[in-house]
Parts: structure tokens; C-alpha cells; sequence
């Protein structure tokens, strides 16, 4: 059986956004930003774009708090 032709929500996230594709670049970029900052502070750059995708303004500002690790 085929997957029907209805559209498929990636995250509700996107939605927020705008949705459609400028909605999706605009989370995506959220995400890169998230994940970069995570990444300066020595935390774990895949997790935090997942969560940035997610939820992206929560995500940044989480990133932006939590001390360096190490």
C-alpha cells in the first residue's frame, strides 16, 4: 500500500514558523545555531541540533545557560 498523498509534519515546530519550506529553513537554521553554540561549550553538537530542530528558541536558550563541560 502506497502512502497517501497528504502532507507529512516533520516537527510542530516548523509550523510555528510559518510552515511550509520557509518554516523548515528557519528551524534548520535554529538548529545550526543551537548546535554550534552547544558545541563551543564542548557538548555533544548531534544532540543539541535534535533538540534545537525541536524546539528551537528553548534549545538556544538552553545552550546559551548551561556552563562548559569539561
Amino acid at each position: 500500500m502506497l502512502l497517501s498523498d497528504q502532507p507529512v509534519i516533520l516537527a510542530s515546530s516548523v509550523s510555528k514558523y510559518g510552515g511550509g519550506l520557509g518554516g523548515l529553513i528557519i528551524v534548520l537554521i535554529l538548529a545550526f545555531i543551537c548546535s554550534r553554540i552547544a558545541a563551543s561549550k564542548g557538548r555533544r553538537p548531534a544532540l543539541w541540533f535534535i533538540i534545537g530542530f525541536f524546539f528551537p528558541l528553548l534549545g538556544i536558550i538552553l545552550a546559551l545557560v548551561l556552563p562548559r563541560k569539561g
